[in-house]
């Protein structure tokens, strides 16, 4: 919820002290002025934050449905929003970093991976291993990781990687519309065959 950040929350420090001396010197009218402003202002916040998760839940929903993504499930974390789910035989984990549509998203696939990797935008693609090139062209490309290990715990709550934590494939990106089927299915596939090349597959092996 960029566009509706609670900065009265700062308000909170100051106004609830003033309420106290305002009634405490006989201002009881404009001290419960104030305390119905803070009311109705926290009232309609709380209400635009929960429009906004029934937002995001519907659009994962529906997401979840395009994918066929078999046993989905969808969580709400401070700082992410994740829905998991199988798709192609492979466990998949996409998550909005963030409150909306704007945010950094996040795909993390479960596989076998042979070796770390980590990639930013702008990088050469040359060296790379087969399928981490054409990852680097996707529009609003972030980054693309290779965890060949699970990670701790903590470091994957602070990190926003939902799931088992690893071993896997990591491709983030900021779009504009992160919840485009057909976008998300190519990036899926493209993820696959990243993992066949680099050990995560039948037959697959490190570049």
């Amino acid at each position: 919820m960029k566009k509706t950040s609670p900065w009265f929350f700062l308000l909170f420090p100051f106004a609830i002290p003033a309420m106290i001396v305002l009634d405490y010197f006989g201002y009881r009218i404009i001290a419960s002025v104030l305390l119905a402003a803070l009311v109705v202002t926290f009232a309609v916040y709380a209400r635009s934050v929960a429009g906004r998760f029934l937002s995001l839940r519907g659009e994962m929903t529906s997401l979840a449905r395009a994918l066929d993504a078999g046993a989905g499930s969808i969580r709400h974390y401070p700082y992410h929003h994740t829905l998991s789910g199988t798709v192609s035989g492979h466990r998949l984990h996409f998550s909005l970093l963030g409150h909306d549509e704007r945010s950094l998203c996040q795909l993390f696939l479960e596989c076998p991976v042979s070796r770390a990797l980590f990639v930013e935008a702008g990088a050469d693609p040359s060296g790379l291993p087969a399928g981490a090139g054409e990852l680097l062209s996707l529009p609003g490309f972030k980054s693309l990781q290779a965890l060949p290990r699970k990670v701790p715990f903590f470091k994957r709550i602070l990190s926003g990687l939902a799931g088992s934590g690893g071993p896997g494939l990591v491709l983030r990106k900021q779009v504009d519309d992160p919840f485009s089927p057909p976008s998300l299915k190519r990036d899926v596939e493209m993820l696959i065959r990243l993992s066949e090349s680099i050990g995560g597959g039948p037959g697959g092996k490190e570049t």
